[in-house]
């Protein structure tokens, strides 16, 4: 049994489908961090901030812990979390027919063992259908996805080639965590 350190739908539904038990404690992390910072680090930095964070407010309430983070990359700029409909639109705008990254770091913590991890996949796009969007950027499924991105949804059709595994566009590189518990 694992925590899962993170209120992702998505991060649960993979732990769900590779059998992984797992509970979920869900709570607000800052995740401010400079988009400055190559892609990489970012990624890292805001996971180990979770993990602080996590830990300052829960002390060694919770062992075997996962945090895990994914910053969208298009076009060398780091895309967070869309606040409106308008920040949404700018940042599918720039994946469309463009080459899109998806860096995602995990980071797990138990007594035994501290495990950091970095998987990235990348996503070459075509352009997507206007209409398309606009109704993808209606239905609000965009919201709380790393650059409104959706690989299993909105952006599957588009996928011209990929290099990476879907989990990790996910938000959780499963293949990679599996094989430390």
């Amino acid at each position: 049994m694992i925590v899962l350190a993170s209120s992702s739908a998505s991060r649960a539904l993979i732990l769900k489908e590779h059998g992984v038990e797992f509970i979920q404690v869900c709570m607000e992390y800052d995740e401010s961090l400079d988009i400055n910072l190559p892609p990489a680090k970012y990624a890292t930095s805001i996971t180990n901030n979770k993990a602080k964070q996590f830990f300052d407010k829960f002390k060694n309430r919770y062992d075997r812990v996962l945090f895990a983070d994914s910053s969208v990359v298009s076009q060398g700029v780091i895309l967070g979390k869309a606040k409106d409909e308008m920040e949404a639109r700018y940042m599918l705008n720039l994946q469309s027919d463009n080459l899109t990254s998806v860096y995602t770091a995990m980071k797990f913590i138990s007594q035994k063992i501290s495990i950091d991890m970095l998987s990235v996949a990348s996503y070459k796009f075509a352009k997507f259908d206007e209409d398309d969007l606009e109704r993808y950027i209606a239905s609000n499924l965009w919201r709380d996805k790393a650059g409104a991105m959706m690989i299993e949804g909105f952006n599957k059709k588009y996928i011209k080639y990929q290099k990476g595994n879907k989990p990790t566009a996910m938000g959780l590189d499963i293949i990679n965590l599996k094989a430390f518990l």
